[in-house]
């Protein structure tokens, strides 16, 4: 039931912003490859290693944060990623200081030369897709159902996801600490984390929310209506009464989230209750 485990981590997690930990560069590299699996779902680790002119090994080594790059790396780099001058000059600069950081003590002279720009103050990239991108709940859900493999190969085929999509989610998830790894299995995590611009969860909100209806019409039309309910009602009502609404649809979500966790958990189903107005707003 994603949908209504979203409002409780969004809540848990005070709408689950801020200032990101992570390097620029690799920042860039990450939210790079996420758009472009989103746009291919076959797109693949190895094609984005070619396009930044690397070998799938040394990408990988760059993303696990097992190797930095070299500013002739870096230049190869960048000529695979669509960045403005201003983006280039910070993906250089977070480069020079994670070289600094790990006492590199012959430093390239072009990284000496350049310019520091600091980074500027981001969402953290990961934060955003766990709240937009409706399969990392569904793999945070999937921990607690009986029969839960540690693999992302079984993961992307209980979902209908991409293995690489099934990797990503899990790096982020332990990454933002919404699930652990122990005895060798992953399990899920209620720890806390603080945040900042608050305004900035809109775009994931309603990317996630879109994502929901998305997959509730393709429900719709290809799952039997023993695995399903789609109800919907049509009414002439009194506007004033929208926020009261609110507190009952949570006050419900939360009965029947209760209700339907507490038997054994074998399958993720998401659950939604919608209310939308059908007629335009009267002109004053």
């Amino acid at each position: 039931m994603f949908q209504t485990y979203l409002r409780k981590i969004a809540s848990s997690l005070n709408i689950l912003f801020m200032q990101t930990k992570d390097s620029f560069y690799r920042q860039c590299l990450k939210e790079e490859l996420a758009k472009r699996c989103e746009r291919n779902p076959n797109y693949s680790l190895r094609a984005f290693s070619k396009a930044c002119n690397l070998s799938p090994g040394e990408l990988s080594q760059i993303l696990s944060e097992k190797r930095v790059p070299s500013y002739k790396c870096a230049k190869k780099i960048m000529r695979g990623l669509d960045l403005t001058p201003k983006e280039e000059t910070q993906f250089l600069s977070s480069l020079a200081d994670k070289h600094q950081r790990r006492g590199l003590k012959k430093l390239s002279r072009a990284f000496k030369d350049l310019k520091k720009v600091p980074a500027p103050k981001t969402i953290n990239i990961d934060l955003f897709r766990v709240i937009g991108d409706w399969y990392h709940y569904a793999v945070l859900m999937l921990t607690y159902t009986e029969g839960f493999k540690n693999d992302s190969k079984w993961i992307a085929s209980q979902l209908s996801i991409t293995e690489l999509e099934a990797k990503l989610a899990i790096e982020r998830l332990l990454k933002v600490g919404l699930i652990k790894e122990k005895n060798g299995t992953l399990i899920g995590t209620n720890e806390n984390i603080t945040t900042a611009d608050k305004h900035l969860t809109t775009p994931a909100l309603k990317r996630h929310t879109k994502q929901s209806l998305e997959k509730a019409i393709f429900s719709l039309e290809n799952d039997p209506i023993e695995d399903r309910s789609h109800t919907y009602m049509s009414m002439a009502i009194d506007p004033n009464k929208i926020n009261e609404a609110k507190k009952l649809i949570e006050e419900f979500t939360n009965k029947m989230s209760s209700y339907l966790e507490s038997g054994r958990r074998t399958r993720i189903y998401e659950f939604g209750v919608y209310l939308y107005p059908l007629q335009k707003k009267d002109l004053p």
